[in-house]
């Protein structure tokens, strides 16, 4: 009896140590070393600053006391606290896998995109800091972590800095963050490419004022081309609609100053000023007629076929626009001259 009541007493105490130790941190492993944590362990400038004890190291020893989040574990003591590292809680083993929620590139934009903590361990330039490895190894284009690219654009490739690929990673053309980007910048048929600073004003550095704002959208502030009509763009973030633009149609010329005054039926001639839907890449909104009319309002009536005697290399006898350079470009192109407005 004596025995089977000694045994029943020991069992008691064990189950309740382990369940205590249970409840202090369930994810951690015992540490098998702790060789950061001297006197000078905060201080940058010793060489046992626990920064540069974790050069070429993972955090896996960090979270072997701070739990694997590094939000205390059997330590007690958070490495996330605001004065220290906030974003190290991104330092998962889904780090670097673009389909995880735990990311780290979605783990920024969840931040507004402040890179401010990065550049606290990997450098500031992201080149590779007191603990951490270069950026630069991922983010090969120029400017790094902070190239246009890296949020907006095509990742693979340096140059291609405009949708798709949105900030909200869409791809679609029916997204309004993609919309016709492409066909305006790169794959423009009927007309010339357009910069981008036509319809955005472009940042000169990641951290320039306005571009970076709790809108989560890009701001439309139309240029020279688009505003070379005789009123003002204008973009509605509600239809995705833009108005206005001259280049869809909102163009008015004048007989009275015009070299080839025999060519106008009416004081002027005038385009649709056609509202082009931003996010509607069907090929419909780019057909000839649409942006002006089939000859444009207050021209002397003529076949389309006809258009190639005045318009001589711009557009062939079947319609089908030849040297896109030379339409919406904000100049009257006729028998092989070009003048401005």
């Amino acid at each position: 009896m004596r025995y089977t009541k000694y045994f029943s007493i020991v069992t008691l105490f064990l189950i309740f140590v382990f369940s205590s130790c249970s409840q202090l941190q369930d994810d951690i492993t015992l540490p098998t070393k702790v060789s950061v944590h001297g006197t000078d362990a905060l201080v940058k400038a010793s060489s046992s600053f626990h920064g540069k004890m974790l050069i070429d190291k993972s955090f896996d020893g960090c979270k072997q006391c701070h739990a694997q989040n590094f939000s205390g574990g059997t330590a007690e003591v958070s490495c996330a606290t605001s004065n220290c590292h906030p974003a190290i809680i991104v330092h998962t083993k889904d780090l670097m896998n673009p389909s995880s929620s735990q990311f780290h590139g979605k783990f920024i934009a969840s931040k507004k995109w402040d890179m401010s903590q990065c550049r606290q361990c990997h450098g500031s330039n992201y080149g590779g800091g007191v603990t951490s490895p270069s950026c630069y190894t991922c983010h090969k284009q120029p400017g790094g972590p902070e190239a246009c690219n890296t949020c907006h654009g095509d990742f693979t490739s340096p140059l291609s800095i405009a949708p798709p690929r949105a900030l909200n990673n869409a791809i679609s053309t029916t997204d309004p963050g993609v919309g016709a980007h492409t066909i305006h910048i790169k794959d423009a048929k009927i007309g010339n490419t357009v910069a981008c600073n036509e319809c955005h004003v472009v940042p000169q550095k990641f951290s320039s004022a306005g571009h970076i704002d709790d809108t989560n959208r890009a701001e439309v502030i139309f240029g020279n081309l688009a505003n070379f009509g005789p009123t003002k763009g204008d973009y509605n973030f509600t239809t995705f609609k833009c108005a206005n633009t001259y280049c869809h149609g909102n163009f008015s010329l004048n007989q009275s100053t015009s070299k080839y005054p025999f060519a106008f039926s009416a004081d002027k001639m005038t385009g649709n000023n056609f509202n082009a839907q931003w996010n509607k890449v069907d090929g419909t909104q780019g057909r000839c007629g649409t942006c002006h009319g089939l000859p444009p309002t207050g021209h002397i009536p003529f076949e389309l076929k006809s258009c190639a005697t005045c318009h001589t290399g711009i557009v062939d006898s079947k319609g089908n626009i030849i040297d896109s350079k030379k339409h919406i470009n904000g100049k009257i192109d006729v028998f092989g001259e070009s003048y401005s407005y």
